[in-house]
C-alpha cells in the first residue's frame, strides 16, 4: 500500500524515531487532514503496540495509531487486531509501516472528521420540562425555570466554545442542568466532558444518583449515555504492592499490622473497584503507604496484576466515558504534570479533554495553589523514613533478609553498603530531620504561622544552626538516594527476579519522594524558586501536632488562564456562589478569566425558586458588641442568643463561627446552660459525617461547626429550623497567602479590604446562609450576629447577594419577638416564658 498518504514531514520524523530506537517497534499517532492525508505524527509508546493499552485517551476520534514491525512483514498479528478493535471502538484508525516507513498498511481507515452537531438549547432545555423523559423517570419531579435556563445557556456554550459563569441559587438543581447538555453533546459529538468538583459528598451525589437517572432518561436505543468516576491513583489498591507487602510482612509490619494487612487482602478480591471509599474501615496510614496505588511505582504491562489493576480499570472507563468525575486536586494534578511536561493532547493524570464543568468552582484558586507549589512536613518525612526503617521492619530489613539469601559479591557488596553506608545515612536523616523540625518548631513556639519574606534569610535561627541543620538533612537524604540506587544498579545486574524488582521499585520510590522533600525544604526554607512565590511555615494539629513547610505561587491567575481556561474548548464555571455583590468581577479576577483576551461570554445569575420571602426570617440583631472592639462581650451575647433561641425554637439549631477558639468558647459557654434538654454537638468532638448524622436524626439538637462546616452541610426538614451566623466570616489578613495577596493589591495601587476581603467574606457568608433553606417546604431563621453587616459601608454589598429573606432589624429583643412570631405561626418551638 503507498505510503504516500503520510505527509513528508510525518515520514522524516517517523523514520528518525525508529533509527533512534535501534529498528525496535515504535507507535506513533498522526492526525488526518480534510485531504486524508496523514500529518502532524508524535511518539506515543516505545515498545510491543501492546504497550499503547496502558495508555488511555492516547488518541482522539479522527486520529491514527501506526507502529512499525521490524521484520518487514506488515500483516497485522492477534495482538495488532486486539488493539485495532479496541482502537476502532473510540474512532481511532490503525495502521502498519516497515522501519524505513516506505510502506503502509491500513488495518482499519481513519474515520473522516466529522462535522459539529450544535445541540438546540430550547429543546435541551424541554428535556427538564415537566413532560421531558427526565421528568418521566423520576416520577416526582418539580419544574424549575432557572434549571432549565442553565440548561439552555450551557448548550450554548457547548455550541460556540467559551465560558460560562453561572450562579445558581439553592435549589436550581444545577447538577442535572450541566449534566444534560454534557450528556446529549455526547451522544451526537461522541466528546466527553470532565466534571470536576470540590467536595467528596457531591461526587458521590452525581455518580450515585444523578448520572444513572439521567442514563436512563437520555439513553436511546442505537446509544447509551456513559460516566465513570476517576480519583487519584492513592486512592486505589495495588495488587502487586500488597502481594510484595504480604510476602515480606514479617520484616514490614508488627503483629497488628500485618493482621490489618490480611484484611486488606481478603478485601481486595470482593471489592468492586478496589478504592479506598470502598472499605468499611480506613486503614492505617502505614499499612495503606505500603499497599497503595502509585504513579511512579507501577510497572505497567509488565505487572502480572494489569489486566485486574483498580487504577487502570478505572482510567479504562474514564477513557470510554461520555462525563468523568472527578475532584478540583486530582484537575490540578492533572494541571500541574501538564505544565511540568508540556503535554496538552494525550492523556496525563486524566485522559484528554476539550470540556469542562467546575462545580463548586469559587473553590479552585486554593485546590490549585496547593498543587502549582511544594509542600513538606515533619510527619510526613517521619513517614517516609519509617518506611525504610523502624522498629527493625520496613524496606531496608526486607532488602537486607532478601540479600542474606544470596552469596555472590555483589550481593555481598550490596549487603555491606546496606550496612555501613544506607543504614547510617538513614540514622543521620532521622537525626537532621529531628534537629531542623525541632529548630523549626522552637522558632514557631509564639507563633502557629509564620510567614517566611526575604528577610526570613536574615532571621537569628539561622545563626543559632538552622543552615548546619539543613545542610546535615540534604546530605543524609543524599547518602541514603545514592546508597539505594548503587544497591538497586547491583541487584538489576545480578537477579532481574519480580520479588527483587518490585523491592527495588518501592525503596527508588522513597528516595524519589525525600529528593522532591529536600527540594520542597530548599524552597521554603531558602526562596529557591521562580517566579514571585509565598512562603510559610505552620503548625498544624492538637493530637499529633505536625509542622508544615509551603510554598505557593502568589499570582496564579496567568497560570491558569495559559494552561487551563485557554485550551479548553468550552467551560462552565458554576456554584452557590460565584457573584460578589451581584458582580463577577472578582472571581474572573482570581482565575485569569478577565486577562485578555476574555473568553467569558456567559455571565448569570439563576435565582432559586424557593419563596424566601415567606420561607425565612433572617435577624441582624444591632445591639451586640461587634466582634472586633469587645471580643468577650460578643463572644458571651452570642452564648446568650444561642440559648434563648434554642428555647424559642426547641432546639434544630446550626450555628457557623469563624474560629475554632469562638467555638470552644461558646460551648463552654452554653454546655451548663441547656440542662440535657437539646443534644449539644460540637466540631471537634466527633467526626464530620457522624455529628451531621446525628443532627438529622435528633431533630431538636444544636450543632456548632466552623470553617468546614459553612458549606456542604445538607439538611433538609426541621430538623433545622434556625441558623446563627456569629460573625462576618473575614479571612484573617495576617494569614501568609492572605497577607502576600493584600501587598499584592496594594502595590497595584488597589485597597485590598475592598476589592479581597470583602468579597470573599461576601461569597463565604452566602455560602452559609445557604445551609437553611434547601427544599420549598422548609422555613426557619438565620440569625446573623455581627451588626457590621448593617451600620458599615461594606454591609450593603454582602446583603446585596444574599437571598430575598424578610429581615428583622434592630434591638436583640425586638428581632427575637419577630423570631417567635414567626415561630408561632410555622408551627416551631414555644415562646421564651
Amino acid at each position: 500500500m503507498s505510503v504516500e498518504r503520510l505527509a513528508p514531514a510525518a515520514r522524516v520524523l517517523m523514520r528518525e524515531e525508529i533509527a533512534a530506537a535501534h529498528g525496535r517497534e515504535v507507535s506513533f499517532v498522526v492526525r488526518a487532514d480534510p485531504n486524508g492525508t496523514l500529518a502532524e505524527a508524535r511518539v506515543v509508546a516505545r515498545g510491543t503496540i501492546d504497550a499503547v493499552l496502558a495508555l488511555p485517551g492516547v488518541a482522539e476520534r479522527g486520529e491514527m495509531l501506526l507502529h512499525n514491525h521490524p521484520s518487514g512483514f506488515l500483516e497485522p498479528s492477534g495482538a495488532d487486531l486486539h488493539v485495532a478493535a479496541r482502537l476502532h471502538d473510540e474512532g481511532v484508525g490503525f495502521g502498519i509501516v516497515d522501519n524505513d516507513v516506505g510502506t503502509l498498511y491500513v488495518v482499519v481507515e481513519c474515520p473522516r472528521a466529522r462535522t459539529v452537531t450544535r445541540l438546540d438549547s430550547m429543546a435541551v432545555a424541554d428535556l427538564l420540562a415537566e413532560t421531558g423523559p427526565v421528568a418521566r423517570v423520576m416520577g416526582a419531579f418539580e419544574d424549575r425555570p432557572s434549571q432549565r435556563d442553565m440548561a439552555a445557556y450551557t448548550a450554548d456554550v457547548y455550541n460556540d466554545g467559551g465560558i460560562a459563569l453561572l450562579e445558581a441559587g439553592t435549589g436550581v438543581g444545577k447538577s442535572f442542568a450541566y449534566l444534560v447538555p454534557a450528556l446529549e453533546w455526547a451522544r451526537t459529538n461522541g466528546e466527553r466532558t470532565v466534571v470536576s468538583t470540590n467536595t467528596i459528598n457531591l461526587q458521590e451525589q452525581l455518580v450515585g444518583k444523578d448520572l444513572p437517572i439521567l442514563a436512563r432518561a437520555l439513553s436511546s436505543g442505537e446509544r447509551a449515555v456513559t460516566f465513570a468516576l476517576l480519583k487519584g491513583w492513592r486512592n486505589y489498591l495495588c495488587l502487586s504492592r500488597l502481594e510484595q507487602a504480604r510476602a515480606g510482612q514479617e520484616s514490614l509490619f508488627d503483629d497488628a499490622r500485618a493482621a490489618e494487612l490480611e484484611s486488606i487482602a481478603g478485601w481486595a478480591s470482593r471489592t468492586a473497584d478496589g478504592s479506598l471509599a470502598d472499605l468499611v474501615e480506613e486503614p492505617s496510614t502505614e499499612v495503606w503507604d505500603a499497599v497503595a496505588a502509585e504513579s511512579d511505582l507501577c510497572t505497567r504491562l509488565k505487572c502480572p496484576h494489569f489486566d485486574r489493576c483498580f487504577v487502570f480499570s478505572a482510567r479504562r472507563r474514564a477513557a470510554e466515558a461520555d462525563v468523568v468525575v472527578v475532584n478540583h486536586h486530582l484537575l490540578a494534578s492533572d494541571l500541574a504534570v501538564r505544565i511540568a511536561s508540556d503535554n496538552w493532547q494525550e492523556a496525563a493524570v486524566l485522559p484528554p479533554y476539550r470540556r469542562l464543568v467546575l462545580d463548586e468552582a469559587h473553590h479552585l484558586e486554593d485546590v490549585a495553589a496547593q498543587h502549582l507549589g511544594t509542600q513538606v512536613s515533619m510527619l510526613g518525612v517521619q513517614r517516609l523514613l519509617g518506611r525504610l526503617e523502624r522498629n527493625g521492619r520496613g524496606l531496608l530489613p526486607t532488602l537486607a533478609a532478601e540479600l542474606g539469601t544470596h552469596d555472590d559479591l555483589l550481593s555481598a557488596a550490596s549487603r555491606d553498603l546496606l550496612t555501613r553506608g544506607v543504614l547510617d545515612a538513614l540514622g543521620a536523616a532521622r537525626r537532621g530531620a529531628e534537629e531542623l523540625f525541632g529548630r523549626l518548631g522552637r522558632r514557631l513556639d509564639v507563633d502557629q504561622v509564620l510567614r517566611l519574606t526575604d528577610a526570613f534569610s536574615e532571621d537569628a535561627v539561622w545563626s543559632e544552626g538552622l543552615g548546619v541543620a539543613l545542610e546535615n538533612l540534604l546530605v543524609a537524604f543524599s547518602k541514603l538516594r545514592d546508597g539505594v540506587e548503587t544497591i538497586a544498579d547491583r541487584l538489576s545486574i545480578d537477579d532481574p527476579a519480580e520479588m527483587r524488582t518490585r523491592l527495588v521499585s518501592e525503596l527508588r520510590g522513597v528516595v524519589r519522594r525525600l529528593d522532591s522533600a529536600a527540594e520542597a525544604l530548599k524552597a521554603t526554607l531558602r526562596g529557591v524558586t521562580g517566579g514571585k512565590s509565598v512562603r510559610w511555615m505552620e503548625r498544624r494539629g492538637r493530637k499529633t501536632p505536625n509542622l508544615t513547610l509551603t510554598t505557593v505561587p502568589l499570582d496564579l491567575a496567568p497560570i491558569l488562564k495559559d494552561a487551563l481556561f485557554d485550551r479548553t474548548e468550552t467551560v462552565v464555571l458554576t456554584s452557590a456562589t460565584l457573584a460578589a455583590g451581584g458582580e463577577f468581577t472578582f472571581l474572573e479576577e482570581r482565575l485569569g478569566l478577565s486577562l485578555p483576551p476574555s473568553r467569558v461570554t456567559v455571565r448569570e445569575v439563576l435565582p432559586s425558586p424557593f419563596d424566601f420571602p415567606s420561607q425565612c426570617v433572617f435577624g441582624i440583631p444591632t445591639d451586640i458588641p461587634e466582634p472586633r472592639d469587645d471580643e468577650s462581650g460578643h463572644g458571651a451575647a452570642v452564648a446568650r442568643v444561642l440559648v434563648e433561641l434554642a428555647h424559642a425554637s426547641d432546639g434544630g439549631i446550626f450555628a457557623l463561627f469563624t474560629s475554632h477558639t469562638a467555638l470552644r468558647r461558646a460551648a463552654d459557654a452554653v454546655r451548663g446552660q441547656l440542662g440535657g434538654r437539646w443534644p449539644l454537638l460540637v466540631q471537634g468532638e466527633g467526626q464530620r459525617d457522624h455529628l451531621l448524622r446525628r443532627f438529622r436524626d435528633a431533630g431538636s439538637a444544636i450543632l456548632l461547626g466552623t470553617d468546614s462546616f459553612w458549606e456542604g452541610v445538607d439538611v433538609p426538614g426541621r430538623a433545622l429550623r434556625v441558623l446563627i451566623l456569629a460573625k462576618l466570616p473575614f479571612k484573617v489578613p495576617s494569614e501568609p497567602l492572605t497577607a502576600a495577596r493584600l501587598e499584592r493589591l496594594t502595590e497595584a495601587g488597589v485597597d485590598g479590604f475592598t476589592h479581597y476581603l470583602v468579597p470573599l467574606a461576601a461569597l463565604k457568608l452566602k455560602q452559609g446562609f445557604g445551609r437553611l433553606i434547601r427544599t420549598k417546604s422548609d422555613v426557619g431563621a438565620v440569625v446573623l450576629l455581627d451588626r457590621r453587616v448593617v451600620t458599615k459601608r461594606y454591609g450593603a454589598r454582602m446583603l446585596e447577594g444574599l437571598p430575598p429573606a424578610t429581615k428583622a432589624i434592630g434591638n436583640w429583643s425586638d428581632v427575637r419577638r419577630e423570631l417567635e412570631e414567626f415561630f408561632a405561626m410555622h408551627g416551631i418551638g414555644a415562646p421564651v416564658t
